[in-house]
Protein backbone atom coordinates (compact mmCIF):
# COMPACT_ATOMS: atom_id res chain seq x y z
CA UNK A 1 0.00 0.00 0.00
CA UNK A 2 3.00 2.33 0.33
CA UNK A 3 2.88 3.23 -3.37
CA UNK A 4 -0.65 4.68 -3.23
CA UNK A 5 -1.08 8.44 -3.04
CA UNK A 6 -3.48 10.17 -0.64
CA UNK A 7 -6.34 10.49 -3.13
CA UNK A 8 -6.13 6.82 -4.04
CA UNK A 9 -6.07 5.78 -0.39
CA UNK A 10 -9.14 7.94 0.32
CA UNK A 11 -10.93 6.47 -2.71
CA UNK A 12 -10.15 2.93 -1.55
CA UNK A 13 -11.29 3.80 1.96
CA UNK A 14 -14.67 4.95 0.64
CA UNK A 15 -15.02 1.86 -1.56
CA UNK A 16 -14.15 -0.50 1.30
CA UNK A 17 -16.59 1.09 3.73
CA UNK A 18 -19.38 1.26 1.14
CA UNK A 19 -18.77 -2.42 0.32
CA UNK A 20 -19.56 -3.28 3.93
CA UNK A 21 -16.09 -3.81 5.39
CA UNK A 22 -15.77 -2.81 9.00
CA UNK A 23 -13.96 0.36 9.94
CA UNK A 24 -11.35 -1.64 11.85
CA UNK A 25 -10.63 -3.92 8.86
CA UNK A 26 -10.41 -0.90 6.56
CA UNK A 27 -8.00 0.84 8.91
CA UNK A 28 -5.77 -2.22 9.19
CA UNK A 29 -5.75 -2.72 5.41
CA UNK A 30 -4.80 0.89 4.61
CA UNK A 31 -2.55 1.84 7.53
CA UNK A 32 1.17 2.21 7.06
CA UNK A 33 0.91 3.98 3.70
CA UNK A 34 1.64 7.57 2.71
CA UNK A 35 -1.18 8.77 4.98
CA UNK A 36 -0.37 8.85 8.67
CA UNK A 37 -2.44 6.49 10.79
CA UNK A 38 -4.02 9.33 12.79
CA UNK A 39 -5.17 11.01 9.56
CA UNK A 40 -6.50 7.72 8.19
CA UNK A 41 -8.35 7.07 11.47
CA UNK A 42 -9.83 10.59 11.35
CA UNK A 43 -11.03 10.03 7.76
CA UNK A 44 -12.66 6.77 8.78
CA UNK A 45 -14.21 8.29 11.91
CA UNK A 46 -15.56 11.27 9.97
CA UNK A 47 -17.39 9.12 7.43
CA UNK A 48 -21.12 9.68 7.94
CA UNK A 49 -23.13 6.65 8.96
CA UNK A 50 -26.60 6.81 7.32
CA UNK A 51 -28.13 4.71 10.10
CA UNK A 52 -26.89 7.08 12.81
CA UNK A 53 -27.99 10.10 10.77
CA UNK A 54 -31.46 8.63 10.43
CA UNK A 55 -31.62 7.69 14.11
CA UNK A 56 -30.62 11.19 15.25
CA UNK A 57 -32.24 13.22 12.47
CA UNK A 58 -34.57 15.07 14.85
CA UNK A 59 -31.60 16.20 16.97
CA UNK A 60 -29.76 17.43 13.87
CA UNK A 61 -32.88 19.23 12.65
CA UNK A 62 -33.25 20.95 16.03
CA UNK A 63 -29.60 22.03 15.89
CA UNK A 64 -30.10 23.42 12.38
CA UNK A 65 -33.19 25.36 13.51
CA UNK A 66 -31.27 26.81 16.48
CA UNK A 67 -28.41 27.84 14.19
CA UNK A 68 -30.87 29.46 11.75
CA UNK A 69 -32.39 31.45 14.61
CA UNK A 70 -28.87 32.46 15.64
CA UNK A 71 -28.20 33.53 12.03
CA UNK A 72 -31.34 35.66 11.96
CA UNK A 73 -30.52 37.36 15.25
CA UNK A 74 -26.93 37.91 14.10
CA UNK A 75 -28.02 39.38 10.76
CA UNK A 76 -30.51 41.78 12.36
CA UNK A 77 -28.02 42.80 15.07
CA UNK A 78 -25.24 43.27 12.54
CA UNK A 79 -27.43 45.47 10.39
CA UNK A 80 -28.67 47.75 13.17
CA UNK A 81 -25.31 48.04 14.95
CA UNK A 82 -23.59 49.36 11.81
CA UNK A 83 -26.47 51.19 10.12
CA UNK A 84 -25.45 54.57 11.55
CA UNK A 85 -21.91 54.14 10.20
CA UNK A 86 -22.95 53.35 6.63
CA UNK A 87 -25.57 51.33 4.82
CA UNK A 88 -22.92 49.38 2.90
CA UNK A 89 -21.10 48.37 6.07
CA UNK A 90 -24.42 47.45 7.69
CA UNK A 91 -25.30 45.16 4.77
CA UNK A 92 -21.84 43.62 4.82
CA UNK A 93 -22.03 42.92 8.56
CA UNK A 94 -25.55 41.56 8.13
CA UNK A 95 -24.33 39.12 5.47
CA UNK A 96 -21.36 38.02 7.56
CA UNK A 97 -23.25 37.71 10.86
CA UNK A 98 -26.09 35.84 9.17
CA UNK A 99 -24.09 33.94 6.57
CA UNK A 100 -21.52 32.24 8.80
CA UNK A 101 -24.13 30.48 10.98
CA UNK A 102 -26.05 29.47 7.85
CA UNK A 103 -22.86 27.93 6.47
CA UNK A 104 -22.59 25.85 9.65
CA UNK A 105 -26.26 24.86 9.39
CA UNK A 106 -25.65 23.67 5.83
CA UNK A 107 -22.59 21.66 6.95
CA UNK A 108 -24.62 20.08 9.77
CA UNK A 109 -27.31 19.18 7.25
CA UNK A 110 -24.65 17.64 4.95
CA UNK A 111 -23.17 15.66 7.86
CA UNK A 112 -19.69 17.25 7.85
CA UNK A 113 -17.90 16.12 11.02
CA UNK A 114 -15.29 18.89 11.05
CA UNK A 115 -18.03 21.55 11.06
CA UNK A 116 -19.06 20.53 14.57
CA UNK A 117 -15.54 20.98 15.93
CA UNK A 118 -15.01 24.32 14.16
CA UNK A 119 -18.42 25.55 15.37
CA UNK A 120 -17.58 24.67 18.96
CA UNK A 121 -14.12 26.24 18.84
CA UNK A 122 -15.36 29.46 17.22
CA UNK A 123 -18.19 29.89 19.71
CA UNK A 124 -16.00 29.20 22.73
CA UNK A 125 -13.38 31.64 21.44
CA UNK A 126 -16.03 34.41 21.41
CA UNK A 127 -17.11 34.00 25.05
CA UNK A 128 -14.79 36.73 26.38
CA UNK A 129 -16.29 39.20 23.88
CA UNK A 130 -19.77 38.32 25.08
CA UNK A 131 -19.01 39.72 28.53
CA UNK A 132 -18.24 43.23 27.21
CA UNK A 133 -21.72 44.51 28.04
CA UNK A 134 -21.87 42.86 31.44
CA UNK A 135 -21.62 46.12 33.42
CA UNK A 136 -24.57 47.73 31.59
CA UNK A 137 -26.88 44.70 31.52
CA UNK A 138 -25.63 41.70 33.51
CA UNK A 139 -28.83 39.65 33.23
CA UNK A 140 -29.01 39.80 29.43
CA UNK A 141 -25.29 39.03 29.16
CA UNK A 142 -25.54 35.97 31.40
CA UNK A 143 -28.61 34.74 29.50
CA UNK A 144 -26.86 35.19 26.13
CA UNK A 145 -23.75 33.37 27.35
CA UNK A 146 -25.92 30.60 28.81
CA UNK A 147 -27.79 30.13 25.55
CA UNK A 148 -24.53 30.08 23.60
CA UNK A 149 -23.05 27.44 25.91
CA UNK A 150 -26.23 25.38 25.67
CA UNK A 151 -26.06 25.39 21.87
CA UNK A 152 -22.33 24.60 21.92
CA UNK A 153 -22.77 21.66 24.29
CA UNK A 154 -25.76 20.45 22.28
CA UNK A 155 -23.68 20.57 19.07
CA UNK A 156 -20.91 18.60 20.81
CA UNK A 157 -23.41 16.02 22.01
CA UNK A 158 -24.93 15.63 18.53
CA UNK A 159 -21.42 15.22 17.09
CA UNK A 160 -20.66 12.46 19.59
CA UNK A 161 -23.86 10.66 18.58
CA UNK A 162 -23.27 10.95 14.83
CA UNK A 163 -19.52 10.34 14.85
CA UNK A 164 -18.82 8.00 17.79
CA UNK A 165 -15.29 7.26 16.54
CA UNK A 166 -14.15 10.88 16.79
CA UNK A 167 -12.93 12.70 19.85
CA UNK A 168 -12.97 16.46 20.17
CA UNK A 169 -10.22 16.74 17.57
CA UNK A 170 -9.26 13.63 15.61
CA UNK A 171 -10.03 9.96 16.04
CA UNK A 172 -10.44 8.31 19.44
CA UNK A 173 -7.51 6.37 20.78
CA UNK A 174 -7.66 3.87 23.62
CA UNK A 175 -4.43 2.47 25.05
CA UNK A 176 -2.48 3.76 22.06
CA UNK A 177 -4.76 2.13 19.48
CA UNK A 178 -7.41 3.72 17.31
CA UNK A 179 -10.82 2.22 18.04
CA UNK A 180 -13.89 2.15 15.84
CA UNK A 181 -17.51 1.42 16.66
CA UNK A 182 -18.05 -1.04 13.83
Amino acid sequence: MNTLDKKEIKRQLVEMLEAGRSKTETFKALSGGKVKDRVLAAWIGARPDPALREKHSLKVTLLIVLICIQAFIGAVSGFFLFYEVSAGLALTMMLIAGGVPLLFAWCFYKNVAAAYTVFIILNISQVSRMFKGYEEDPLSTVIAVGITFAIVFYAGWVKSLLFPDLGFIGAKKIKGQFVFSS
